[in-house]
């Protein structure tokens, strides 16, 4: 019973196969250009074609950022709603590696925490009415920069940007008359 089987199968096979190579040859010597070359030909593209690709492009990008905001404002929702405790922290004061003070307020309670990479310490509750007004003026008068602060800072930074190639001129690619006259100098020097 097997065998008929596997005496049929190869006959279907082998019929299959021929039917499939006769079936080649036959369109090969109909057209009678079987191995001729052709060129490949670019695709057609309008400029409407491909403008609506970049317009969709556009699109995509814009529906991602939507909607990574969007969540992100919603998890920073959920997250400063965890547990029913508002916290903030009002200062930190770095210790060292992986070591800080920090003042912070949890569940309407100032308090004084020493941080460090296995342990966080209680070191002090602030109780005393005055001062969590003093550390809540601190704390609204850091975050905001007067304007002329700012301008001032920007100023300073960019100045010390502008400063960078002359101060390592062989990062930046860019040599500088004092560095071109001096290695000569160098080099004479050395021999």
């Amino acid at each position: 019973m097997r065998s008929k089987f596997h005496l049929s199968g190869s006959v279907v096979l082998i019929i299959f196969v021929l039917l499939f190579l006769t079936g080649q040859v036959l369109a090969a010597a109909e057209t009678g250009e079987y191995l001729k070359y052709q060129e490949p030909q670019p695709a057609a593209s309008s400029w409407l074609a491909t403008s609506s690709y970049i317009i969709s492009l556009l699109l995509t990008f814009l529906l991602v950022l939507g909607l990574a905001y969007f969540t992100s404002k919603f998890l920073g929702q959920r997250m400063t709603r965890a547990g029913g405790f508002g916290g903030k922290v009002y200062s930190t004061l770095s210790l060292g590696p992986n070591r800080a003070v920090h003042v912070v307020e949890i569940a309407g309670k100032f308090m004084v925490l020493g941080v460090t990479e296995q342990n966080i310490t209680l070191l002090n509750e602030i109780t005393s009415a005055t001062e969590i007004e003093r550390i809540k003026a601190l704390q609204s008068t850091a975050n905001a920069l007067p304007p002329e602060q700012f301008g001032s800072i920007f100023r300073r930074q960019l100045v010390s940007l502008k400063q960078m190639p002359r101060n390592f001129p062989l990062v930046f690619g860019s040599d500088t008359p004092e560095t071109v006259d001096k290695e000569p100098e160098n080099n004479n020097r050395k021999r």
